[in-house]
């Protein structure tokens, strides 16, 4: 132990004689090993990680699938009966729990929050094992047609909203005229499982009887809702494609006889898939991961071959001091364990840099990729983190220490010490030296290569033209409780008077009573009279003013009138997409469905941002019942939350502040996905190619300067320094071609183990992409070659041939 003692101490003192030396070393493994810590937990937890639930094996979500007559699946989602007859007669899972995504505004707050909700049955509570910080979770006077208003607050909001008030279980919370009694507050370490969307946080959970399903939707069997969701967990011996049949029989066989006399669902059936909790969760993340490790893999192997050539620089600046050692006794293990001391202490110190940054690195995924990434809210620095790093630590303080004492010629030592130390030092083979070249060039073509493509690609997405115009404009969504009947006038008349009052406002030029062009599309189903064909394109409810709003070109017949909102006529518009669908070789217009349904114009057709492809749209005439409208400004122009509240409180006390937001605010979240994708690859892409030169130029330089002698008696003979500059190219060309070539077997083998991934971005632009990628690779490798030469043959070859400065 006191030998092990003194040679970290040797091996600090030594270090201390070099700062630019350590701190190099710490910088690039610091930083690259940070970043390969944070994705490695990251793919740890996404896939290998149990979930943080009691027999989360068991635990299973269900996929219910609406499959037309040609067999093609319409969609994915259940309809209300259809959940309900499987949640009150299925027998495959023991316990099982029924919730429904959604948010609500908080009306008994005075800034009336919009907070999202999710209404659950009580076993949901029981089988993700949901513990209570403070009072209880749903109990069975809270069960399905039991219509206690109670509720339970999740722990940030019990902190965000209501300060940790001690006594919060005596107080209330109200959403649209309803008053729950808050009954408890999950604990802080609860971690819900992501199972509609990525990100996504309740924030408040009520009885299931209170959701917003209307009583209409609550007995139609052909209309779907993506918020709807059962899990169960398991309790029979059986296999997930029996499971599956079972299911399916239940489900399809009872549907079947509730829409027989429905000639729209003629030879259209139900088909139930399960899936286990682990694999709704983690979606299509896995590929991501396998390409974020790829890539930090590649920085480190880089960082790794810059670093080797900092410690071959190391040991041949240690030659005397090795050699003095040699001389009083010293074998050759021992000099391997100083260097080993040496080494070591440097990269636990770089791992400790490493961990800090992984704990940054943890912190901007949970904060800005928490909706592209699941399972974000549980990386911390665990027990595989470290382990990890251990791991690193040994590897690569044996490597280092390894690749350092390779060069050291045991037997020459002595020399060295009764020399000059000119020309008789420590030497770097050539085969060590091409074989970094060789890694450098094919590791940082292979990654420049791969970045260029997925920003190019990113960038396309976020400046494909849409086809219409959404500046200055904003999203109006209102809070209103659901229409009873003979509610719809009042409710009507209210809106109304919002949409005059925000007309008669300055900064304001037009409002639409109207969804979003950026909201998603519900599915219609539509028969044709003549034919009887049936289409399911997606649909949105729209006024008069929606398409003259956004710019949106008309190619034939008219947009909606006045007349055919206040009158509600049954009309509709198509977009060109659709329509060629409809009428491939003639027009759409006049075309008749669902009795008396007509299409009067036909509009071009958008592209969603994101979105790869334009899909068939109808757009239908809205009701003024409808609680969302478009607000364009004037150009500079706005109008701020409070305002806003100030008008709807002014136009009616029945209606409340759901969202407001600017539409290219919400375009560019939509787009979140594609700028991180841009913002990343780009930084990956200059930051390899910064490492890269910087290790190139590393190993030609020393390269270039064990020759120094030689180019030196060439110079003093004649050569012209031309001459000279082909040879140190052509002598360097070889490894920096067969880098190439590693590369291409490397991207080949990308290509074909992620082909299904990849081929959307296998094109003819590959050609030109690979081009800019050698220009770059090759103009950093020439500038590694000329420049340390530049120094010898800018002076006179005296110097060259004394080895002197």
């Amino acid at each position: 132990m006191s030998q092990f003692i003194y040679q970290q101490k040797q091996a600090w003192f030594s270090l201390k004689q070099k700062p630019s030396f350590v701190a190099s070393v710490l910088i690039t493994m610091g930083t690259t090993l940070g970043a390969l810590l944070c994705i490695l937990t990251l793919a740890y937890i996404l896939i290998f990680k149990p979930l943080p639930y009691p027999e989360q094996s068991k635990l299973y979500t269900i996929e219910h699938n609406l499959i037309d007559a040609e067999s093609r699946i319409d969609g994915r989602a259940f309809t209300y009966p259809n959940l309900m007859h499987l949640y009150q007669n299925q027998t495959v899972f023991s316990d099982a729990a029924l919730l429904y995504y959604d948010a609500r505004v908080l009306t008994s707050k005075n800034n009336q929050p919009t907070l999202s909700t999710t209404f659950v049955t009580p076993k949901w509570f029981e089988l993700l094992n949901a513990k209570m910080v403070i009072g209880r979770s749903f109990e069975v006077t809270e069960l399905m047609n039991t219509f206690n208003p109670v509720a339970v607050l999740s722990y940030d909001t019990w902190q965000k909203e209501f300060n940790l008030d001690p006594n919060i279980l005596n107080k209330k919370v109200e959403f649209i005229g309803i008053s729950y009694r808050i009954v408890g507050v999950i604990e802080k370490s609860f971690i819900e499982p992501q199972l509609l969307a990525k990100g996504l946080k309740t924030q408040v959970y009520l009885p299931w009887d209170y959701n917003s399903i209307s009583e209409q939707n609550r007995k139609e069997w052909g209309n779907d809702d993506g918020n709807l969701t059962f899990i169960g967990k398991l309790g029979v011996n059986k296999t997930v494609k029996q499971i599956n049949q079972s299911l399916t029989s239940l489900i399809n066989d009872n549907w079947q006889k509730q829409v027989s006399g429905r000639k729209f669902f003629k030879d259209w059936s139900i088909g139930i898939k399960v899936h286990d909790f682990k694999s709704v969760i983690l979606g299509d993340s896995e590929n991501t991961i396998y390409l974020l490790l790829a890539g930090v893999i590649g920085l480190v192997l880089i960082a790794c071959s810059n670093i080797a050539n900092l410690f071959i620089s190391r040991t041949a600046e240690q030659q005397r001091e090795l050699a003095i050692h040699a001389s009083v006794g010293a074998t050759q293990k021992k000099l391997f364990y100083t260097i080993l001391s040496q080494t070591g202490l440097l990269m636990l110190l770089s791992v400790i840099c490493a961990l800090v940054l992984a704990n940054l690195g943890f912190y901007i995924l949970q904060n800005f990729l928490s909706e592209q990434l699941p399972r974000v809210d549980e990386l911390a620095i665990n027990v595989f983190t470290l382990c990890s790093a251990i791991g690193c630590v040994v590897l690569f303080a044996l490597f280092f220490a390894y690749l350092s004492s390779k060069m050291i010629n045991y037997h020459a030592l002595n020399l060295a010490l009764q020399s000059s130390g000119k020309g008789t030092g420590i030497q770097v083979s050539k085969q060590t030296r091409k074989t970094l070249v060789i890694t450098q060039v094919a590791i940082v073509t292979a990654l420049v290569f791969v970045n260029i493509i997925l920003f190019k690609d990113s960038i396309k997405t976020i400046n494909q033209p849409s086809g219409f115009n959404i500046e200055n404009m904003s999203h109006l969504v209102l809070g209103v409780s659901p229409a009873k009947k003979g509610e719809q006038d009042s409710r009507a008349a209210a809106l109304l008077e919002l949409r005059k009052l925000l007309l008669s406002q300055p900064e304001i030029e037009a409002v639409s009573q109207s969804t979003s062009p950026l909201m998603r599309f519900g599915t219609w189903a539509l028969m044709q009279n003549v034919t009887d064909k049936r289409y399911t394109p997606g649909g949105k409810y729209i006024d008069h003013e929606y398409f003259k709003m956004i710019e949106q070109p008309l190619i034939e017949g008219d947009f909606f009138n006045q007349g055919d909102v206040q009158n509600n006529n049954p009309v509709m518009i198509v977009n060109d997409i659709f329509a060629k669908q409809l009428a491939p070789n003639g027009s759409a217009l006049g075309m008749m469905f669902n009795g008396d349904m007509q299409v009067i114009g036909v509009v071009k057709g958008v592209q969603l941002p994101g979105q790869s492809n334009i899909r068939a749209r109808a757009y239908y005439v809205t009701s003024y019942a409808k609680n969302m409208m478009m607000l364009k400004f004037k150009p500079g122009q706005d109008l701020s939350r409070t305002q806003v509240v100030a008008l709807i409180k002014e136009a009616s006390s029945q209606l409340t502040l759901f969202g407001y937001s600017s539409l290219n605010k919400s375009k560019e979240k939509m787009l979140f996905t594609e700028y991180t994708t841009a913002i990343t690859s780009a930084s990956l892409a200059i930051l390899t190619i910064f490492l890269a030169a910087i290790g190139l130029y590393g190993i030609l330089s020393y390269s270039t300067q064990m020759r120094q002698f030689e180019i030196g008696t060439r110079l003093a003979i004649g050569a012209q320094r031309n001459d000279l500059i082909k040879m140190i190219i052509k002598d360097n060309a070889p490894a920096i071609l067969w880098g190439f070539i590693t590369s291409f077997i490397i991207l080949l083998f990308i290509f074909v183990g992620l082909s299904d991934v990849l081929i959307t971005y296998i094109n003819a632009q590959l050609l030109s992409i690979l081009a800019i990628t050698l220009f770059l690779i090759g103009f950093i490798s020439l500038f590694a070659c000329y420049w340390p030469l530049r120094t010898i043959i800018n002076r006179p070859a005296i110097y060259a041939l004394k080895g002197s400065d």
